[in-house]
């Protein structure tokens, strides 16, 4: 690791640690009347057993290739078979830049925007559970490289093997070496993190150029609002 990418982790770490936290809402009245965020979950579709995923994937091909309609259709099904959905807890999203956040409060995001109240939201999260801290110093938000992930999931004491594992369950969400955030959050759920911080990110709701840390926290509990 350059000496330049060691000196910012250091620095994030102390930053998170002694920091403020933002949200932007395009429609803070769910918030307001609730007095909270509240949980949410969502659903996504997974390979139940990615070993014979890939098997079934290139016997597919091959079956293709000498034109076997029927066997390719058979193992059409059984590729069909393997598909499962799982339902996760959504993430809610703060970074430590107040100008990221604000831009994140544009009522057009709203579903009723002409009523919609947007605001950034000031708040303190407890940390005190199982943190994910991934230096990504200088990429998007919404495309995370594996590499970044990997380093910091083996910093965190989990195998190539395993972070493979999880890789495999979706073939169909990771592509040119980066991995959707949602996706991100899955797998940090099924390893047992409560937090997962993206350190040095490009983030807004139009792209951005600010580098931030964005947090992404699974349970609304561990958030206290502060204004």
């Amino acid at each position: 690791m350059k000496i330049v990418n060691i000196i910012n982790e250091v620095v994030n770490n102390f930053l998170i640690e002694n920091s403020i936290w933002y949200h932007g809402t395009p429609d803070v009245r769910d918030i307001n009347n609730k007095g909270s965020f509240t949980p949410k979950t969502d659903t996504i579709d997974y390979i139940s057993d990615p070993k014979k995923w890939q098997e079934t994937q290139n016997a597919m091909q091959q079956a293709r290739n000498v034109g076997n309609e029927d066997k390719y259709f058979k193992l059409l099904d059984v590729a069909g078979s393997l598909r499962d959905k799982m339902t996760f807890k959504k993430p809610i999203f703060f970074t430590d830049k107040h100008n990221v956040a604000n831009t994140y409060a544009d009522p057009h995001r709203s579903f009723d925007y002409q009523e919609s109240e947007p605001k950034t939201i000031k708040v303190n999260i407890n940390d005190n559970g199982k943190t994910l801290k991934i230096p990504a110093y200088g990429e998007r938000f919404r495309g995370i490289s594996v590499d970044s992930i990997r380093k910091a999931l083996n910093g965190e004491g989990v195998s190539n093997e395993e972070i493979d594992k999880y890789l495999a369950m979706f073939p169909n969400d990771i592509s040119d070496g980066k991995m959707r955030t949602d996706i991100l959050a899955v797998i940090a759920q099924l390893l047992g993190f409560d937090i997962v911080d993206v350190l040095g990110v490009l983030d807004s709701y139009h792209g951005g150029t600010t580098k931030s840390t964005v947090r992404m926290v699974f349970d609304p509990q561990r958030i206290q609002i502060i204004n």
